[in-house]
């Protein structure tokens, strides 16, 4: 019998209905004023999936241990093992090595970072919706989602500053985006609500959710970012992660190597599994 939820109560009866009601899902106070304040202060450059640096020691997990401390967040893993997660996987992981934490059974799939977007921005396009990856249901008790991301405002935003917008319910639509409401910069249809959030909120959303960015009204720039996590059997990049390049840092642990594992079915005996912190080989003095 699979453990109904190991974690105890990820979601409350009121958030599982808003996220599957809405398609997203806001928690307060996922980062404290420090993270906040850490990562405004070690925020080194804008950062998209499709342009990655050539040099992957130049990627954000290398920047400084917050952005790595982002890939586990207490606050937030035991919601993403309750959105994403694979419960067959984790119940097998807890019963055989009860003795140790079990393993997170999603991944990090790639690592957005939007710090361009200024007051001439006029406006993004809507995107995302059912297909390979943007995929949600939800059935016997458990959410199904594809690719997942994970929002944190740097900086306070308003509903009219713009932003991060969605229309609201998406997910679940059978029907095709009528293709005037995608392009915001020629205007904004009265479906699509601006998400505000204040620092150290998280934004949750599965890319089922019809979402894009408005036009951005203040003179600051936006300062967001998101860390999208995939099913582990799945990813919607190509760029995959090494552990191995990574584990070097002291302040990694096996969870977060896990979490950076690249994706297939998490069988036993495959090579691609990260050693565990103790199965190092012991360091020369």
């Amino acid at each position: 019998v699979l453990n109904e939820d190991p974690f105890g109560e990820a979601l409350s009866l009121e958030q599982k209905y808003l996220f599957d009601a809405f398609g997203y899902l806001i928690i307060p106070n996922a980062l404290t004023t420090s993270q906040i304040d850490r990562l405004k202060s070690t925020l080194r450059r804008p950062a998209e999936q499709w342009d990655a640096p050539a040099d992957k020691s130049e990627g954000p997990l290398h920047w400084d241990p917050i952005w790595r401390d982002l890939l586990d967040l207490p606050t937030l893993a035991p919601i993403l093992e309750a959105l994403i997660g694979d419960p067959g996987l984790l119940d097998r992981r807890t019963t055989n090595d009860a003795a140790r934490e079990p393993l997170p059974t999603y991944r990090l799939d790639h690592i957005n970072i939007h710090t361009d977007r200024g007051k001439d921005f006029s406006g993004g396009m809507l995107h995302g919706g059912r297909g390979t990856n943007g995929s949600f249901g939800y059935r016997d008790g458990r959410f199904h989602n594809g690719l997942l991301a994970v929002s944190f405002e740097l900086y306070d935003t308003h509903p009219n500053n713009g932003g991060f917008c969605c229309i609201p319910g998406s997910h679940k639509s059978n029907v095709s985006l009528p293709h005037s409401w995608h392009d915001l910069s020629k205007g904004v249809a009265d479906a699509v609500k601006r998400i505000a959030a204040i620092p150290g909120d998280a934004i949750i959303f599965t890319e089922a959710l019809t979402h894009g960015t408005l036009p951005w009204n203040v003179a600051a720039k936006r300062n967001t970012v998101f860390y999208k996590y995939s099913p582990h059997h799945a990813s919607w990049t190509a760029d995959y992660f090494d552990p191995d390049d990574f584990r070097h840092y002291d302040d990694m642990d096996d969870r977060k190597l896990s979490l950076l594992e690249p994706p297939n079915a998490r069988y036993r005996g495959r090579q691609s599994r990260p050693r565990r912190i103790e199965e190092e080989p012991a360091k020369e003095n």
